[in-house]
């Protein structure tokens, strides 16, 4: 089974990072050597069997795009640092960006430069520590201005919007996130998305995804022509938001 992607759309996946012990063995199977003394280095079993879900996880889903085997696939780090098909694969302008939170992944899909990010909400942060620092002026001014009950929603939905950003531009964070003001924006789409330039003038939108109670996340992807598609029918362990 292939799946193709259009040239104005980005496909998310929502994976499991705990699927059972004989799924994790197939995706497992699917590891380069790398990738498998990558995982052998995990100090804990936990985070070992998500390394493998992920990484697997994500050559699978891109073999179905690219109706290649999974353990075929070729990787290497771009220009930028971002990871990026190598090989014969390269060839077929596919864009991908994976990020995994406790036992969950997100996975985007795209022709064109595309970031996501995922968090779960039961992580310990100082929210007004972390937002001074990664927000821009007229961002922090705004958050100060929250109710106690608004903080913690408010934080991740801006949290994951400049990481998604980031992450698509691959060398988002040599700036820092307060260099991406997509925040507590007044000029919104009826969708969410906010636009961004980059400091080499390249036009970006981001926007929060629908997540369940706990959840937060969010996609970026190079310009604002794209609309996101999630599925109710999936391979494998992946999942519909």
């Amino acid at each position: 089974m292939a799946i193709s992607v259009a040239d104005d759309e980005v496909h998310v996946w929502l994976a499991s990072l705990a699927p059972p012990d004989a799924r994790l063995a197939a995706l497992a199977a699917t590891l380069n050597d790398e990738e498998r003394e990558r995982a052998a280095r995990f100090r804990f079993p936990e985070h070992r069997d998500r390394f493998i879900a992920g990484r697997g996880g994500l050559r699978e889903l891109l073999g179905i795009y690219l109706n290649e085997s999974a353990g075929a696939l070729q990787f290497h780090q771009g220009s930028r640092g971002k990871p990026v098909l190598a090989g014969a694969a390269a060839t077929m302008g596919l864009h991908f960006n994976l990020s995994h939170s406790g036992d969950r992944a997100l996975y985007a899909v795209a022709r064109r430069e595309v970031g996501v990010d995922l968090e779960a909400l039961d992580r310990r942060v100082d929210y007004a520590a972390v937002a001074e620092r990664v927000c821009a002026e007229r961002e922090w001014t705004a958050f100060q201005t929250l109710s106690v009950e608004h903080i913690q929603n408010a934080f991740f939905a801006c949290w994951t919007r400049k990481e998604a950003v980031a992450k698509a531009i691959g060398d988002g964070l040599a700036s820092g996130l307060s260099t991406l003001e997509v925040c507590f924006r007044d000029d919104e789409a009826q969708d969410g998305r906010v636009k961004v330039r980059d400091a080499a003038g390249r036009e970006w939108s981001v926007l929060n995804l629908p997540m369940e109670s706990g959840w937060a996340g969010a996609l970026a992807a190079a310009g604002t022509d794209w609309r996101w598609i999630s599925f109710t029918s999936t391979p494998g362990p992946l999942g519909n938001l």
